[in-house]
């Protein structure tokens, strides 16, 4: 089995698979226990990882089971109770958490960030706290960053690494406030802060105002990658039984990830959502309220989970993703009604699982995928002439879109890829993501193309189509060299072999470049890299960017 590379694994569409998206009555209830045992047999095995499940009623436990293997080497099932990290899942609790402060008079959610953690850089306007917790701060995201510097996925990540990162950022995102961007640098921060105001280990904040009075027994922070968890599972790469490996999450440091738990404890954060025990009403729905951009655009993400929609229903939920565990936390509060998956299978997408969960005790309502776009008088434009390279200069990001078997199909890089189904007037969803996920075409003037991407949580972007005639770039030779990052203290190099460019790096397989258009290159770690001229034909810099990075530059070195 390859391991991922971290750019592919924390890439846009590294959490997409396929789900059901047609509506359905609700289930008898005495046929869902049946019904959800069919949806997890493909993981009912006694020789591989699979998940655990739960379904809740204001916190009271209507079905919870597991399927598989906790520990497929000591053959242990997984159960109810069986200790799973739940990865970025880990963000409510942070959020909830520094919220409780806040009612504690120890800080105002729009304190500058400056304030608790001086050594985040001056970038101009000041970073709030509130920035952090709705993902509106601009900063750069560590795990890319890592990554860039040379950090294997499975090196460890420790609280001192992180703040050598965060120190040595030279420029935002964004500005503060304008844009919507996940990343999980903020959350790191938010736990920084909150022990420096609380004054102690976040671990130990957590367990102390939340997992205790909860009665969330088998709940802990796992703050060193190799601190012992009672009764944790053991997560995998995978889950084919020929093919296992382990995979351990390396992060020693907390907020953005950390949390290990078990679906029955979930049960019981659950509970409190409906009658708190810990917090209050106010401090619920205030991580339900849709956070605001400067300009005053409202996103469809709160205080540590996202705001959606699905059948016609209000949906607050979170999915994590870390190395040998996957979580989906998914409620809909006006039917009372929340379902959880965890799995120790990093290949096992929760989302989809949990949406056919849900889909047994919702009654009515049309699919989120069914919801059709209204036409907005544009003349149709043919599928087949759609194919082709997007891009957004600002951003440098890109999409590349494939028309084959009559279908439109998205490429997702590493990830395959996928489907995209019509819904009226040049629009089509992308079937595969579980939250509103819309691209929009339009012909512009001398038939340019451009799609509009809208997706649920972010302000719509446009990337225009790239032209044919512009996809021929300078030789290979003149990108060739060294180049150096001062930002990351760390030196790429590129070659030219086989009539491609490679990037070199240490510690690191050579990674052969797909040419894009132009100076635009593509990295199999998900790396978008586009080359500045310079003096004598040569290139002079290199920006790179991914989903959660925007534009660091390398200097090329003489």
């Amino acid at each position: 089995m390859t391991i991922p590379s971290r750019g592919l694994v924390w890439g846009l569409l590294a959490s997409l698979a396929a789900a059901d998206a047609t509506a359905q009555p609700a289930a008898p209830p005495d046929s869902i226990p049946s019904r959800i045992a069919a949806i997890f047999a493909p993981y009912a095995r006694t020789n591989a990882p699979g998940c655990a499940v739960g379904a809740f009623r204001s916190g009271a436990v209507l079905y919870s089971g597991g399927f598989g293997m906790a520990d497929v080497a000591h053959h242990l099932p997984l159960t109810d109770t069986t200790a799973m990290s739940v990865a970025s899942l880990s963000k409510q609790f942070t959020a909830f958490t520094v919220l409780l402060l806040e009612a504690q008079g120890k800080l105002a959610l729009d304190d500058d960030v400056r304030r608790y953690v001086p050594e985040l850089p001056v970038f101009g306007p000041p970073i709030t706290i509130r920035n952090l917790l709705n993902h509106t701060s601009g900063l750069r995201d560590t795990w890319n960053l890592f990554d860039m510097a040379g950090w294997r996925i499975t090196d460890e990540e420790t609280a001192s690494d992180m703040l050598w990162l965060i120190r040595r950022q030279r420029a935002l995102n964004h500005l503060p406030g304008a844009e919507f961007r996940y990343n999980s640098t903020g959350f790191f921060l938010l736990s920084l802060l909150a022990e420096r105001v609380s004054g102690g280990p976040f671990q130990r904040l957590v367990s102390e105002r939340v997992f205790g009075p909860l009665g969330m027994t088998r709940s802990v922070i796992k703050a060193d990658m190799d601190q012992v968890v009672d009764g944790l599972a053991t997560g995998y790469w995978g889950h084919d039984p020929a093919l296992l490996l382990v995979a351990r999450p390396p992060f020693s440091w907390t907020g953005a990830s950390g949390v290990v738990t078990t679906v029955r404890d979930l049960a019981r954060w659950d509970a409190n959502y409906y009658r708190p025990t810990v917090g209050t009403v106010a401090l619920r729905d205030a991580m339900a309220a849709p956070g605001r951009l400067t300009d005053g655009t409202a996103i469809g993400h709160g205080l540590g989970q996202y705001l959606g929609r699905y059948r016609g229903r209000r949906m607050l939920s979170h999915a994590g993703s870390d190395l040998g565990y996957r979580s989906e936390f998914i409620r809909f509060p006006e039917d009372s009604l929340t379902v959880t998956v965890l799995c120790n299978a990093f290949d096992i997408s929760p989302t989809p699982l949990a949406l056919r969960v849900a889909d047994l005790y919702l009654a009515g309502g049309d699919s989120v995928a069914a919801v059709a776009e209204t036409p907005d008088g544009s003349p149709a434009i043919a599928p087949k002439t759609l194919a082709g390279l997007y891009w957004h200069a600002a951003t440098g990001n890109a999409y590349t879109f494939y028309f084959e078997n009559d279908q439109l199909l998205l490429d997702g890089g590493g990830e395959g890829k996928f489907p995209l189904a019509p819904l009226g007037g040049n629009s089509y969803r992308l079937t595969a993501a579980p939250r509103r996920y819309v691209l929009t075409f339009r012909q512009g003037p001398g038939a340019r193309l451009a799609v509009e991407e809208n997706i649920e949580g972010s302000p719509p972007r446009t990337f225009e189509r790239v032209p044919e005639a512009a996809r021929s770039g300078s030789p290979l030779l003149s990108l060739a060299g060294t180049y150096y990052s001062p930002e990351l203290e760390v030196t790429w190099t590129f070659v030219v072999g086989g009539r491609k460019l490679a990037l070199q790096r240490h510690r690191m397989q050579p990674d052969s470049l797909d040419h894009l258009f132009g100076n635009v290159f593509l990295s199999r770690h998900g790396f978008l890299l586009e080359f500045s001229p310079g003096r004598n034909g040569r290139a002079a810099a290199v920006d790179v960017s991914t989903e959660r990075v925007r534009r660091l530059r390398f200097t090329r070195r003489p």
